[in-house]
């Protein structure tokens, strides 16, 4: 574990009491080093390695001149960084190389990301795809001779703008391709065809959401006879699953919500099919605006932890923890050790980098309940996940926990669906990171910035909380390499 430094407060202009940047960096979630990160890219499993490329300004701690950074990990826990991967081509007139995905054409991987210049190739009306080829085991990349690959004159008399972020598969001989963007004032995502990555056509607009502007970061894949679709569109990333049909429309059967975090807390995910066949997604944790209280963090954003999905029988997406994480835990405690303190219970253990396992009997009651983390010594600052059975609904509460305004202090809740009457929280705490899964369907992420530096506590709270504990487990969660 690292050594929490010691609480050094800072008077901001509203008077508010905070403390030194390092106690918010996570210890076993993915970042870089330093700088600016957001979208995972080009996520994808090769020889041996999990490679995770993602949106990163190497040249400062805000949004800006954005490449394609790059790690590798063998195991998804420890992550070694790589040589920057993607460049804009200023010669070229790029500014900046948007989100895309790599895949294998044979034993060669490539690249198809998203190219934004200035004037007419302005992300709005102007993207590009563009189509890069590595040769050394991915460490260096050769741009296409040919870019643009696609334009948005590809769609004919269809007017697609925000165009971006591409997702190509192989079905067969031929690649597919999915792009996000909005046609007709609501969000779209369209699909195309090509035989070699350079010539493609478009096909269809393959799903339109009308209660959306805007479709970011589509996926799109094939789990059985179910086709999934995951999307972005400025809020709470959403999932449709269902059929495609002969002129490559999607017909959608059951719909979902990825990570009810939205832009607070899970954005723009990606996802690699690895060696053994699992489906692992990655998505992004978005630092919140911190100019006003830590103007020289010299890092933001997240990865969130890797998760398995699958398609249940009933449709809809089950996500969980890659069990790799496992081998992160050390010093643990169970329901033995839970210390009854007044309205409150205590675990045996206490950190800033824990895993929490709480599973409890839903019958009989509409009080709430859950667990604390993040809990000063006083009870002042506790950041509360919350289970209202009532109303079937599951928060992660901030109101005394994170530094005001910034981030929003306004809950992040999502509905939860009960599983033989129980309902099972697995809760990861990462510094200022909190990532909740609800019996596999259920997930939310948010960001938290506790002002005091010795806020570490878990517990659980409500009413009669742990006569309806059927598990407790907890874990202190060691330090990653990266």
């Amino acid at each position: 574990m690292r050594t929490e430094p010691a609480d050094d407060p800072v008077q901001t202009g509203r008077g508010e009491r905070i403390v030194k940047k390092d106690m918010y960096r996570p210890v076993y979630h993915f970042l870089p080093e330093r700088n600016w990160m957001n979208d995972p890219n080009g996520t994808i499993f090769h020889e041996g390695y999990y490679h995770l490329f993602y949106q990163h300004n190497p040249n400062g701690d805000q949004w800006g001149t954005i490449h394609w950074g790059h790690a590798r990990s063998a195991d998804l826990v420890d992550w070694e960084h790589l040589p920057v991967a993607l460049y804009p081509s200023e010669e070229l007139g790029e500014l900046h190389c948007f989100s895309g995905c790599a895949v294998l054409d044979g034993e060669e991987p490539k690249i198809l990301y998203t190219s934004i210049g200035e004037g007419e190739r302005n992300a709005s009306t102007g993207a590009e795809q563009w189509l890069a080829t590595s040769r050394d085991g991915m460490r260096t990349w050769t741009k296409h001779p040919q870019n643009p690959v696609m334009t948005t004159s590809i769609h004919g008399g269809i007017d697609i703008r925000e165009w971006r972020d591409p997702f190509a598969w192989r079905e067969g001989e031929d690649w597919f391709m999915v792009v996000g963007g909005a046609h007709e004032g609501k969000g779209c995502v369209a699909i195309y065809k090509s035989a070699d990555l350079v010539s493609w056509s478009f096909l269809n607009i393959l799903y339109a959401d009308p209660s959306v502007a805007l479709c970011e970061c589509p996926l799109f894949y094939r789990e059985g006879d179910t086709y999934v679709l995951i999307y972005s569109p400025g809020k709470t990333v959403k999932y449709v699953t269902g059929t495609l049909a002969a002129d490559y429309t999607f017909i959608p059967d059951t719909e979902g919500v990825i990570d009810h975090g939205s832009w607070d807390g899970y954005y723009a995910p990606n996802t690699l099919v690895d060696g053994s066949g699992r489906r692992i997604l990655f998505g992004w944790m978005p630092e919140a605006s911190r100019e006003n209280f830590l103007p020289e963090a010299g890092w933001a954003g997240v990865q969130a932890l890797p998760r398995e999905l699958e398609v249940t029988a009933s449709g809809k997406l089950a996500m969980r923890p890659v069990p790799e994480l496992r081998r992160l835990r050390g010093r643990s405690s169970g329901l033995a050790d839970l210390i009854a303190e007044g309205e409150s219970v205590r675990a045996g253990i206490e950190g800033r980098a824990v895993e929490i396992i709480a599973e409890f009997d839903l019958a009989g009651t509409e009080t709430a309940f859950g667990i604390e983390v993040l809990r000063s010594g006083d009870g002042r600052e506790a950041t509360r996940i919350v289970v209202d059975p009532g109303a079937g609904l599951l928060t992660i509460d901030r109101s005394r926990s994170s530094l005001s305004p910034l981030p929003r202090r306004t809950p992040v809740t999502g509905r939860y669906e009960p599983a033989d009457g129980r309902l099972k929280l697995h809760v990861f705490v990462d510094h200022s990171t909190i990532e909740v899964f609800g019996n596999e369907t259920a997930c939310l992420s948010a960001r938290v910035y506790p002002t005091l530096a010795l806020s570490a506590g878990v517990g659980l709270f409500g009413d009669s909380v742990v006569a309806r504990l059927a598990r407790f487990d907890a874990w202190e969660l060691s330090e990653a390499k990266s």
